[in-house]
């Protein structure tokens, strides 16, 4: 306690001198706010380390530690928290019984091995580098001795890609009645350290669009994203649907998209699904099909949405047949025939009475482009899956604190059933052992065979 009214006192002494500076103007307020808001997390820190450490010191002089368990070093360990590094002493004591080596206070509080920060820095930071760079994501956390960008993506590649697209949602006793659900499809292209380019895809479901707000905002979005290398995408799909049949009782399913095969074998995996090209693309076609003709894409564009096939038929025909079109514009052309003809059925259901369009190109410009693509970065696969992950993780309602929390729970209890069950084996083979030793001691008497002991037994001691 005197520890403690002294390092108090200290605190209002430093205080009332700093007052009295900013008083006689020769220091400024701002600079007395810092320098009490630094003296006052100075002395949480202390008060904290001063509290654990008395706590392993009474374990120490306990009993029942006495009893089961021997010291065999003292140990200082600093961790970083949000509020600055914490360096206390810890004792390390082995149990008697199992020979197993522990800390007291780093099983007490949780804290991982060889880790040098608490799990709200971690989380703080993967929250960071959904928006920041590796090294501006730790420099935004004062007061921590850790400096290093590679220290950062260990975490991330670590943390972030185990991180699922969403947290563990509520389960709901009944699905949700809806006549139409809305999904829409598209991927970023991002640049990867071995030179090459690769898909992260996103995909998300809602329910429409809320016309009665200006900004028309999708009712009730889930979002999904990953590498998810393939054109199958299987595991994708398969997520997606799991959240459909969850939380939706429907009639029909939209799926937009630009018409790639990953996301069209995403229309035949889920089960009353039409996909329907998002306008987008179509208009990037139609001026593509319009190179060198001004205002023909106009024309293209109602073609296709109108379904009048014959006409976009009949204009490629006579441009193609055209002597003056270069080796190019015949290249672009032919792409953009190709894509229209394949596509012609998807186009013209976006006139359906209960389909509401898609906005997929801009959800990928401002969720994944944003960070992942939009700046010269390269990128590693495990990288960008898991700043992509932290963001849609984020972007679904998720808690990263909370999360990282639950799993380390998780662990915790994992692994004492591990090491119950490993206990429990080896009380159960120690039995056998000598069970069976026991057995075929008695074995050997039934055919003659007797020990000094067994024969103790028969002529008595």
């Amino acid at each position: 306690m005197n520890i403690l009214q002294q390092m108090v006192a200290q605190l209002w002494s430093d205080f009332t001198k700093n007052g009295e500076k900013v008083l006689y103007q020769e220091s400024s307020f701002d600079d007395w706010v810092e320098n009490t808001m630094t003296a006052g997390r100075e002395l949480c820190l202390n008060l904290i380390k001063l509290f654990l450490e008395e706590a392993d010191r009474q374990f120490k002089q306990s009993e029942i530690r006495k009893r089961k368990f021997t010291i065999k070093a003292i140990r200082e360990t600093t961790k970083s928290t949000l509020y600055g590094d914490l360096t206390l002493k810890r004792t390390y004591y082995q149990n008697r019984e199992t020979k197993e080596y522990f800390f007291l206070l780093d099983n007490l509080l949780s804290w991982e091995k060889y880790s040098r920060m608490t799990l709200a820095v971690k989380a703080q930071i993967l929250e960071n580098v959904a928006e920041h760079t590796y090294q501006e994501a730790i420099e935004m956390i004062p007061h921590i001795g850790i400096h290093s960008k590679t220290t950062v993506m260990k975490i991330v590649h670590h943390e972030g890609r185990q991180l699922p697209n969403s947290p563990a949602l509520p389960e709901r006793s009944e699905r949700k009645a809806v006549k139409t659900l809305f999904i829409e499809a598209d991927e970023d292209h991002v640049a990867y350290q071995d030179s090459r380019n690769r898909f992260m895809k996103l995909v998300y479901v809602h329910e429409g669009y809320d016309l009665t707000d200006p900004r028309h905002p999708l009712i009730n979005p889930h979002y999904f994203t990953g590498n998810y290398l393939g054109s199958d995408n299987e595991e994708l799909w398969t997520e997606v649907l799991d959240y459909i049949e969850a939380h939706y009782q429907l009639e029909q399913i939209y799926l937009s998209g630009d018409g790639a095969k990953w996301i069209r074998n995403g229309a035949d995996f889920i089960p009353d699904c039409k996909f329907i090209l998002d306008r987008f693309h179509l208009r990037k076609y139609c001026k593509k099909a319009s190179v060198g003709i001004a205002g023909m894409d106009r024309t293209l564009y109602h073609w296709a949405l109108g379904g009048e096939t014959d006409f976009i038929q009949a204009y490629f025909k006579v441009r193609l047949s055209d002597s003056t079109v270069t080796v190019s514009q015949r290249q672009s052309l032919k792409q953009a025939e190709l894509y229209l003809a394949n596509n012609a059925t998807a186009i013209k259901d976006n006139s359906l009475t209960d389909y509401h369009g898609c906005s997929a190109e801009g959800h990928i410009s401002h969720y994944l482009s944003r960070r992942l693509s939009s700046r010269p970065l390269g990128w590693s696969l495990v990288g960008a899956q898991s700043v992509a992950r932290v963001r849609i993780f984020k972007l679904n309602g998720g808690h990263i604190a909370s999360y990282l929390q639950e799993r380390q729970l998780q662990a915790i209890q994992q692994e004492k059933a591990v090491k119950l069950d490993r206990r429990l084996n080896v009380r159960k083979n120690i039995k056998n052992k000598y069970y069976e030793a026991a057995q075929a001691a008695f074995s050997g008497h039934q055919r003659g065979q007797h020990s000094l002991w067994q024969r103790g037994i028969q002529v008595g001691w």
